[in-house]
């Protein structure tokens, strides 16, 4: 069954009721939202949820408020409609398959940018689009990964958010950029689970790596090496690390043995990715060998 909350276009995206009750707070009358070209009448309306306030005029009352962007995600953004609540269902929804949920949280972000300004929006809803476009073939899927592509410049500080829009598509990206990605993903203390996404992107990255033309190999060898030498204070750490030792060192029945314990244990994400990376570096390897 859908999420009721994913669907219901009526549901207001803003908490009006915030936005009422900090311009109460302020002691800003009514009437002189009517300088910055919002009208009475107009204001009560957009509190009844009975008419939407174009970007232009959305920003003129979050600056007349003196709301940053930072508050307006906040205070007034309702809980599922944060850039992290979006992209929770978003990966429950792809998870799924469930085709009509992602296309509503992808108008839900494009909805929610052009009322914030907040560009999270839009890569979330970029990447609902090429998450849609996987399971159903869709003309506007090269626009939106482009999209998503082109946003990760313009990343500064890399959150787990960022993490979770980049793990689908990292092999849709040049080389040298993703290397640069990685170095400073790698390189930060991340919680459990967006560890785990990222060994699994990680070793996503090395099968492309293995079948380019011609190996990237100082590139290779140092992703590889990051997986080797993290932490192992996980079960899944611990493996993937044991993993890509025994292929670094050509051990290919120890990597088999590897890959047979979480293939017992049903941890499907983890044994399909691994299974990949053997054989992609036998592969390698054997080519290498041949020539």
């Amino acid at each position: 069954m859908r999420d009721s909350k994913i669907g219901d276009s009526h549901m207001s995206l803003i908490n009006r009721d915030r936005i009422n009750a900090i311009r109460q707070a302020n002691d800003i009358p009514v009437r002189e939202l009517a300088n910055i070209g919002i009208s009475r009448n107009r204001y009560y309306r957009y509190l009844n949820n009975e008419n939407d306030l174009p970007a232009e005029g959305f920003i003129s009352l979050m600056s007349h408020l003196l709301l940053t962007g930072t508050e307006v995600n906040t205070e007034l953004v309702n809980g599922f409609d944060t850039v992290e609540g979006l992209i929770i269902a978003l990966q429950e929804a792809n998870q799924k398959h469930a085709v009509d949920d992602i296309k509503d949280i992808s108008r839900r972000g494009y909805h929610l940018f052009r009322n914030t300004m907040a560009r999270g929006y839009l890569r979330v809803a970029s990447l609902a689009d090429v998450l849609h476009a996987q399971i159903v073939p869709d003309e506007h899927a090269q626009i939106a990964k482009k999209i998503l592509i082109d946003s990760f410049e313009a990343v500064t500080i890399w959150r787990e958010m960022d993490v979770a829009l980049l793990a689908p598509i990292i092999t849709d990206i040049p080389v040298e950029r993703v290397a640069d990605y990685l170095t400073i993903i790698w390189s930060k203390h991340w919680s459990h689970h967006t560890m785990e996404l990222l060994n699994t992107m990680t070793a996503k990255f090395l099968v492309m790596l293995l079948g380019e033309e011609q190996l990237h190999r100082e590139i290779f060898n140092e992703v590889a090496s990051w997986m080797v030498e993290q932490p192992r204070d996980a079960m899944s750490f611990a493996w993937w690390s044991s993993l890509v030792d025994h292929l670094v060192k050509h051990q290919w029945e120890n990597a088999e043995t590897d890959i047979q314990v979480v293939e017992q244990l049903k941890m499907h994400d983890m044994f399909e990715n691994g299974q990949d990376l053997l054989r992609a570096w036998q592969n390698y390897v054997s080519t290498v060998y041949d020539k």
